[in-house]
């Protein structure tokens, strides 16, 4: 500011106060053109992060689909494996086999998985009847109509729902479904099929679906040649999917922040694109305009011989969510350099001398404080602590990157840090995605895997800052990373401890040293039907029956106390009332004390174990189709039988008999027809015997009768008698058929004509066929005496 006092200048003197004063100016103006190209490097940078990172997140997405799809491949081997092993599959087997997979549980989308049978024209009749035989008497193949080759969906599960209306459907029948299952005849490998509406859909929520089909082989080998393979398919192995309920159960929440489109270019990528998914779209319309953005990304995939063209876009979703806008705080950052440099210019240009000497102390300082930073970063053992230049090269490191990562300082410098990583990693570009998010963001961190330089693998913690001088330009990078293997391993183990304990099956409680639940599982709220809350807190004496006395768990605590452990047979009591058998097994946790800090109870509900055994025992010693006793337990109470007249010297009779005229009716009318005249005449046979008589089925239509306590031989006569009157009654079957066939009847006496069961059987069986030597439609005695 001028002298007031001082004479004024002259208008011939120059402007010497605005001269010496220009330098100041041109740093703003350096400003004004770093603050224009800095904004536009920042929107070039900008863009190019996000196409990476939508490059990057539609590939996730697309591995994802394909490890499901691979999945589902692998699930249709197992299945065409399964029929490959046996000689034959029935109907409950295929139902344990698939509900052992949980496909309802971990794999939303596919429907089911079925068995389609291949039926030549003569076999159609039979194949219908066959299967209406095992209870479905409205069974059918459909649609009706004349083929040169029928299939026929004849298992599929879960066989409820939507399901039932496939139930004896002919996809070979129609075009699309067609191509694909004589692709996968002709391959012998899996093959999928072109866009259709699977005969599962109802009119509401109707989706495009797909078909996948794996041929099963006669002998559960594969042919070498075509012709081979086409003779000797017996089937195919299938699972239908719906593609709304597959591509969202995959890609879930991930559909909030890119559309997924989903065309069929048919096999070998040759067809016209047909669209079998759209993220917005409930229907084949295209998407509108107003959706559309630049970021798009497409990619095939390959369905063994069929080509799928997958389409993803980012919505604005997912640029809010990955835009880092730091442009005006980077900008600021320049301007504001920009002035700080017009007033150091201002202060260089009127107090030269004094900006030296400031400069020299600063400079001092610096050094002083780069070495003291120098040896701090040095002497840390568990940080591995690395100075990149501006393309990732390490400039230097200290001991503690030595120690953790095998490499000496003079082996790793000038090297590039991806050779840190894994090399999967290095082909997804992990590490050029590392410094560009550190570059845009100021730092990056992460969890991930990294290579020591003997390739082993550790988990690591790293954390990636950029270094900017004043104006802002980057002069490299800082990394530090440290070894958190230890701790990643641990937190697996509770994971993995925790998911076992939420998803086994057996009820699971934790007390403490008093016997007050800590926590309890799923499997123990559905079991004893109190929630965890109803039960946290409370001692577990809650579920006792009243079936134990004291002694029961006294025995218990003493073992616990001394062993450890206990296990046993407890019946406890539910939340509802009822009491049911189960088997706990009780372990004590010790702390390094060894002192007892809780209890893991485990319990197994055995209701369905006991009843299984009971109707284990009930089908081994009766008829499977008439539930009368078998010849097994026929011997047995006839043993009994002959000890109690042995006793008691009474006498007992053995009657053989069989239907007559029975082979006509099972030839004319079918097996079902004679299954069911088996059991009226079963039911017959035990209307008028009395309660301590025994009648038996040793098979096909031979029936043994046990009488005891007679008074004489004509006792058993009188019950021939009736016997052969009431099955020539006429018999009504189902489907208002009628049956009229008679019996004959073979007696033998004890103790006349034997002392054993089998004797008296086999003397029973001689005189039936003398019976049926006479005329039939009579009865005979045994007789040891020529006649």
């Amino acid at each position: 500011m001028p002298d007031l006092a001082s004479p004024a200048p002259s208008a011939d003197a120059p402007p010497v106060v605005g001269y010496r004063h220009l330098p100041t100016l041109l740093p703003l103006a350096i400003t004004v053109l770093a603050l224009f190209f800095v904004n536009r490097t920042l929107n070039v940078q900008e863009e190019a992060t996000l196409t990476r990172q939508f490059q990057a997140h539609a590939a996730r997405l697309h591995d994802r689909l394909r490890e499901r799809i691979s999945t589902y491949d692998e699930i249709l081997r197992g299945a065409a494996g399964f029929f490959a092993a046996s000689q034959s599959v029935s109907r409950a087997e295929w139902r344990d086999y698939v509900t052992a997979l949980a496909l309802d549980e971990g794999y939303v989308g596919i429907q089911g998985l079925g068995f389609s049978q291949r039926i030549q024209p003569a076999e159609l009749e039979t194949h219908v009847r066959g299967v209406r035989e095992e209870g479905f008497p409205e069974y059918d193949v459909t649609p009706p109509g004349s083929r040169p080759v029928y299939s026929a969906i004849v298992y599929l599960e879960p066989f409820y729902g939507r399901n039932l209306r496939a139930f004896g459907f002919d996809m070979y029948s129609e075009p699309v479904r067609r191509a694909a299952m004589d692709r996968a005849t002709a391959t012998a490998d899996i093959a999928y099929s072109g866009k259709v509406r699977l005969v599962q859909e109802t009119d509401s929520d109707v989706q495009p679906g797909v078909l996948a089909y794996l041929p099963v082989y006669r002998g559960g080998r594969k042919p070498s040649t075509d012709p081979l393979r086409q003779a000797n398919v017996v089937g195919w192995v299938y699972a239908p999917f719906r593609l709304k309920d597959l591509i969202t159960a995959v890609l879930q929440t991930e559909l909030n922040v890119a559309q997924v489109q989903l065309y069929d270019l048919g096999p070998d990528g040759g067809g016209r694109p047909e669209l079998l998914f759209d993220s917005l779209s409930n229907s084949d319309a295209p998407v509108t305009p107003a959706t559309a953005t630049r970021l798009v990304h497409e990619r095939r995939m390959t369905l063994h011989g069929r080509e799928w063209l997958l389409r993803y876009r980012a919505l604005d979703e997912f640029t809010a969510l990955n835009r880092h806008d730091t442009r005006w705080l980077i900008m600021t950052g320049v301007g504001l350099i920009g002035i700080l440099l017009c007033v150091l210019s201002w202060v260089w240009i009127n107090t030269r001398e004094r900006a030296r000497r400031m400069a020299d102390e600063l400079t001092t300082a610096l050094a002083e404080g780069e070495e003291r930073f120098r040896l701090m970063v040095a002497s840390l053992q568990d940080y591995a602590v690395l100075m990149l230049d501006e393309q990732g090269i390490v400039m230097t490191w200290n001991a503690g990157a030595q120690r953790i990562y095998g490499w000496r300082t003079e082996e790793i410098t000038g090297r590039h840090f991806s050779c840190f990583y894994p090399e999967e990693a290095v082909r997804a570009a992990a590490p050029a995605q590392a410094l560009a998010t550190a570059l845009v963001n100021g730092q990056y961190s992460e969890d991930g895997w990294r290579m020591r330089k003997d390739g082993s693998r550790f988990r690591a913690s790293v954390l990636i800052t950029a270094m900017r001088d004043g104006n802002g330009r980057v002069k490299g990078f800082t990394k530090v990373t440290r070894d958190i293997t230890s701790r990643h391993e641990q937190e697996e183990r509770l994971r993995l401890a925790a998911t076992v304990f939420r998803s086994t099956q057996e009820g699971v409680a934790i007390t403490d040293s008093g016997g007050h639940v800590l926590a309890v599982n799923p499997a123990f709220e559905r079991i004893t039907e109190y929630t965890e809350d109803e039960v946290r807190g409370q001692n577990l004496r809650l579920l006792a029956s009243g079936r134990h006395d004291r002694s029961y768990f006294h025995t218990m605590w003493r073992d616990l106390l001394s062993r450890g452990h206990w296990q046993a047979e407890i019946w406890n009591r539910r939340k509802g009332g009822e009491v049911y058998p189960g088997w706990l097994t009780v372990s004590a946790v010790h702390n390094d004390a060894g002192e007892t800090t809780s209890y893991v109870g485990v319990f197994t509900d055995i209701t369905r174990i006991q009843h299984a055994e009971t109707q284990l025992e009930h089908l081994a010693h009766h008829d499977a189709l008439t539930d009368l006793p078998n010849r097994l337990l026929l011997h047995s109470r006839l043993e009994h039988t002959l000890e109690r007249a042995h006793r008691g010297q009474t006498t007992c009779a053995v009657l053989f008999l069989d239907l007559d005229r029975f082979k006509a009716v099972n030839d004319q009318l079918g097996h079902q027809a004679g299954d069911e005249l088996l059991k009226a005449a079963s039911r017959r046979l035990r209307l008028h015997l009395r309660e301590n008589d025994t009648v038996a089925r040793l098979g096909g239509d031979e029936f043994v009768i046990v009488l005891e306590d007679l008074a004489s031989s004509e006792g058993a006569a009188v019950v021939a008698r009736a016997i052969i009157e009431r099955m020539q009654r006429t018999f009504h079957l189902p489907g208002g058929h009628e049956a009229h066939v008679g019996c004959s009847v073979g007696i033998s006496l004890f103790p006349d004509d034997g002392h054993d069961a089998d004797t008296l059987i086999q003397h029973a069986d001689t005189a039936l066929y003398k019976a049926k030597e006479a005329g039939r439609g009579t009865y005979r005695f045994y007789s040891t005496r020529p006649e």
